[in-house]
């Protein structure tokens, strides 16, 4: 795999990844991180050679400020980004254990340790996206900071993790600004809205014949490609074991949906584009209201999906099964964009 794209399709897939997690619910994190651990010591483990170690060393030493001893082994060998902890267990490294790139240097720290203004400017995005909660920071806070690999020194900018009890953030600093991103905020079905219940309730049954039961729903703001630029805009995620659907806040309309226990094609050899616009049509027009009969299709290599597009613009994304099922399906930017 190219280097370079390798890098940008880790980062990309760790973004939106982080992004659907969202935050964990309260009691539920501790919890979550000795499982974690018992997973992780239950696996196999990567080791680290004399020449990789040393410049893992070197640059969480420089991230610290002082000498910090590291395991000699790497977890998560599954990814293609894994990470050494140190032995203290306070500090971690991020590398690409393909290419012996390091990306990123954690530790653990405080929120004391971030200014009032900063925690202020985090406290508006949150209120901003929603504002019947009240948010409350804990008390622990994850640092990073991305690691220029070539130069072998630390990058411009260093980004907190902020959580509490139903909510999560990214606090971004550096020379010339500070920014605030990546805000999830969890709810209990209970404090849903009975129309957007009503709506995702509708959709599931339409698109998949399922009878939908809301374990998980988050709000966040969503990078969304709008006319060749990336804006946010705010989205509902709503799901349960079986459906994940996105509802934009702005239209209360769902734009995205997916059975994530389908397993759509991964070639197009098997279903036709005729065949394909026949099996999709019905359901974009029920969902969505577009009329996709006079679309252009074509079949997307890279995301293994057919695009049905009207003048030179992707206006509904479908994955199919074998069966000629419908996997997911995207209207609009999520169409056009494919995240």
């Amino acid at each position: 795999m190219n280097i370079k794209k390798a890098i940008i399709a880790t980062l990309t897939l760790s973004s939106m990844l982080s992004t659907l997690a969202g935050p964990i619910p309260a009691g539920a994190e501790a919890a979550q991180e000795k499982q974690q651990e018992q997973q992780q010591s239950d696996g196999k483990k990567v080791e680290i050679d004399k020449k990789m170690a040393a410049k893992l060393h070197k640059a969480v030493s420089q991230f610290a400020g002082k000498e910090i001893k590291l395991k000699d082994v790497a977890e998560n060998p599954a990814d293609d980004v894994v990470e050494v902890k140190s032995i203290d267990g306070k500090y971690s490294v991020h590398f690409m254990r393909e290419f012996g790139l390091i990306m990123s240097i954690e530790s653990e720290t405080t929120i004391g340790k971030i200014s009032k203004e900063d925690q202020d400017k985090v406290q508006k995005a949150l209120k901003e996206l929603y504002p019947k909660k009240k948010y409350v920071f804990n008390k622990e806070v994850r640092m990073s900071q991305s690691y220029d690999d070539k130069e072998e020194k630390l990058k411009d900018g260093v980004s907190y993790a902020l959580r509490g009890k139903d909510f999560s953030a990214s606090l971004t600093k550096n020379d010339s600004s500070t920014n605030v991103s990546g805000i999830v905020i969890y709810f209990d079905k209970k404090e849903l809205d009975p129309k957007l219940l009503k709506t995702v309730t509708e959709a599931a049954k339409t698109a998949f014949d399922h009878q939908i039961d809301v374990t998980k729903a988050t709000l966040m703001n969503s990078p969304v490609l709008n006319k060749g630029n990336i804006t946010l805009e705010p989205n509902w995620l709503l799901q349960d074991d079986m459906v994940m659907i996105y509802v934009e806040v702005k239209t209360g309309e769902v734009t995205s949906m997916e059975n994530v226990q389908g397993k759509k094609v991964t070639t197009n050899k098997g279903i036709t584009e005729k065949e394909a616009k026949e099996a999709v049509a019905p359901l974009a027009k029920e969902l969505f209201n577009i009329d996709i009969t006079g679309f252009e299709v074509k079949w997307d290599k890279r995301l293994q999906d057919y695009c049905f597009i009207q003048n030179k613009v992707t206006k509904v994304r479908a994955g199919l099964d074998a069966d000629k099922n419908v996997v997911h399906i995207k209207s609009g930017s999520r169409a056009a964009s494919g995240n």
